[in-house]
């Protein structure tokens, strides 16, 4: 008997899924996607999902949703997801938002949908900012909340780029806005300077916006710097990096395209 518990002993050590941690699986998994081999790589996602790992969790629950090997399985996936979330990987948040949003696998429910945003926005996920921005100003799943929108635009203008086109382009945007709307004075009370530092700001990523939409904003700054003091022009480029927190680096090329 205490030579068969030795045997069963060394078999267990021996065995990856029982020696391998489960952020040690999700790296395995994730080497065999990224080469192709789903069918290798599924009992080990799924292990590594089971152990805990928030990553493989949200990429199970992925396989599932788009029955990328076998049937589609939208109510396991949301499972997978939810979990995912509740180990606090973004992309388990937005994978719930979005659920939640559309109706897909789970009943539609707006207000579930915010507060996964709101999750995924405490991430500093563009994406997801900029939704809960929406939501406090049409309402939708949470209370309208002008400050709310304030404080949340100014966080996601104040962001750093990514090289994620998508994501990048939503920080623009916000710039943009603030622009406008201080320029009318919508949400926040009128003022053509601030707004004048907004564009400013803006033209560090213009690149994320059309050479027609481009060529429109070069005019509204143009016009709008008519309405501005030559002492406020000339300290608007320290203001501005005063107000992003960091230096600007395109203010040479405030009137030219970006391609």
């Amino acid at each position: 008997m205490r030579t068969f518990f030795k045997i069963l002993l060394l078999i267990i050590i021996s065995h990856p899924s029982f020696s391998q941690t489960a952020e040690e699986l999700n790296q395995q998994s994730k080497d065999l996607l990224q080469k192709g081999k789903y069918q290798e790589a599924l009992p080990i996602l799924r292990k590594a999902a089971e152990l805990g790992n928030g990553e493989a969790q949200y990429n199970l629950g992925y396989f599932l949703q788009n029955g990328i090997i076998g049937d589609k399985n939208p109510i396991e996936a949301i499972n997978w997801y939810k979990k995912s979330s509740e180990n606090n990987f973004n992309d388990g948040h937005y994978a719930m938002m979005m659920a939640y949003g559309n109706g897909n696998g789970i009943e539609q429910n707006s207000e579930k949908a915010f507060a996964y945003a709101l999750k995924c926005a405490n991430n500093d996920d563009p994406t997801c900012i900029w939704n809960v921005v929406e939501c406090y100003v049409t309402g939708n799943g949470v209370q309208q909340d002008i400050p709310k929108l304030k404080e949340w635009i100014l966080r996601l203008a104040k962001l750093q780029n990514p090289e994620n086109l998508t994501q990048s382009g939503y920080i623009s945007s916000a710039r943009l806005e603030l622009a406008h709307f201080y320029k009318e004075g919508k949400y926040f009370e009128k003022d053509l300077y601030q707004s004048y530092l907004w564009y400013l700001i803006y033209n560090e990523y213009k690149i994320d916006f059309s050479i027609l939409k481009q060529d429109e904003i070069i005019k509204e700054i143009k016009e709008l710097e008519k309405s501005l003091s030559k002492t406020q022009i000339e300290k608007a480029k320290n203001d501005s990096e005063k107000l992003l927190g960091r230096k600007l680096n395109n203010l040479s090329e405030l009137y030219k395209n970006s391609l």
